[in-house]
């Protein structure tokens, strides 16, 4: 009987632990489904298998979402990086977050979460970064850095901004000003040079004419003779004047070219009636070979082009004092090109000078060639015409032995009219 009792106590011991337990896990599972039911915004009492429905929806739906946001963040990198100023992102500290692609072409390697004076050697620009964090107020100003041992200008913004979680930001922005930089130098060389250009002439002709009209009893000899020094620099006056309206029209595209079939023989044989007096002034020979070329271009340019090239060549070569005096011009086929080469045995150019030949109003002998009457924009004049017929122009040379102009211009009509 013991024995029963003991038995049954152990039971319903037993059994009364398995039920405590499985009301314990009902209630679980009974907040478990309550909570899923609020993550999947429906009534507590749903049928689970609405309720799971309605979360996989959901899940779904956030994972678009998640997506949508990872692909607008790849857009907005992918649209930084293609912007070409450079642009970073700087932490309180100093520490980088973000640069994009144009920001890590001037920096050090690996810029992201260095501390910005680790991958820029700008001392301004880090002195700028420490006073718009100290005043937390925008800072303005122009840099000099150096990129690839070149010398580059910046106009450097850097912007303080608060994140919506209270995180602060530096906003930095760089453009690149080089080229206006290189722009504004070349206009104060282009005024520069055009006022001492202009400024000769007139200082000569000031001064005779106010010799002539101070002297009303000078005689004829003497008289004719600063006249005729008036006439010169007025027409050198003119020659500039006219060749930089010329140049002035052909780079900005005003100039209207008329292109047809030029046979460049024909060109050739005009420009070498035209300089023939020249040579034979200068004593320099004049020699020329040419193939039956026909190209497509303006014949007056062509003309102007030639003409130019051994009017200089010319000069020059008379400039030798001992040795031959030649010019030689040679036009050939090469290809699907005309092959002009204007080749002197002058006194050669420089190997330094070789880069700015055809810069305006460049001499590489600036006394002598006032003197022969050059207005400087000669090579910058020829250079715009090849250009404008889709052309190429190289020049080589060497001290005491001449130089060679060579221009390559295409066979084919390639240029719009």
């Amino acid at each position: 009987m013991l024995v029963l009792l003991f038995v049954a106590a152990v039971a319903a011991t037993a059994f009364f632990l398995y039920s405590l337990s499985l009301w314990r896990s009902n209630r679980n599972l009974l907040k478990f489904f309550r909570r899923v039911a609020e993550l999947a915004d429906v009534v507590e009492d749903s049928p689970p298998s609405y309720v799971l429905e309605r979360l996989r929806k959901k899940l779904k739906m956030l994972e678009e979402e998640l997506s949508r946001a990872q692909r607008s963040r790849e857009n907005i990198l992918t649209l930084l990086d293609n912007i070409s100023d450079p642009i970073l992102f700087v932490e309180e500290d100093g520490t980088v977050t973000f640069a994009n692609a144009a920001a890590q072409k001037i920096t050090r390697s690996e810029p992201i979460a260095r501390k910005i004076y680790e991958i820029v050697e700008e001392y301004y620009l880090i002195e700028m970064f420490e006073e718009t964090v100290s005043a937390w107020q925008a800072q303005e100003a122009e840099i000099v850095m150096y990129v690839n041992d070149e010398k580059r200008y910046y106009a450097c913004k850097m912007i303080p901004v608060i994140l919506p979680g209270g995180e602060r930001r530096i906003i930095i922005v760089m453009r690149d000003v080089t080229k206006e930089h290189e722009l504004n130098e070349l206009r104060r060389q282009f005024v520069s040079n055009v006022s001492h250009e202009l400024r000769t002439p007139l200082t000569s002709i000031h001064g005779y004419a106010e010799t002539l009209l101070s002297d009303p009893d000078m005689d004829v000899e003497t008289r004719k003779r600063f006249l005729t020094i008036i006439e010169n620099e007025s027409a050198r006056m003119s020659r500039l004047i006219n060749d930089l309206l010329d140049l002035e029209r052909m780079e900005s595209g005003e100039a209207r070219f008329e292109f047809k079939e030029t046979n460049l023989c024909m060109v050739l044989n005009y420009v070498l009636s035209i300089v023939e007096p020249l040579a034979k002034e200068y004593g320099v020979e004049v020699s020329a070979q040419c193939d039956d070329v026909t190209v497509w271009a303006d014949q007056d340019r062509m003309v102007q082009m030639i003409l130019n090239l051994v009017d200089n060549a010319i000069k020059y070569t008379s400039l030798k004092e001992i040795g031959e005096k030649k010019v030689r011009i040679r036009i050939t086929k090469e290809g699907d090109r005309a092959k002009i080469e204007v080749s002197d045995t002058g006194p050669g150019i420089p190997r330094e000078a070789l880069s700015r030949l055809f810069d305006r109003f460049y001499r590489v002998d600036k006394g002598r060639s006032r003197k022969m009457g050059g207005s400087g924009l000669g090579l910058s004049i020829v250079k715009s015409i090849v250009d404008r017929h889709g052309g190429e122009i190289t020049v080589s040379s060497e001290i005491g032995v001449g130089t060679t102009f060579t221009v390559r211009l295409p066979i084919k009509r390639e240029v719009e009219t």
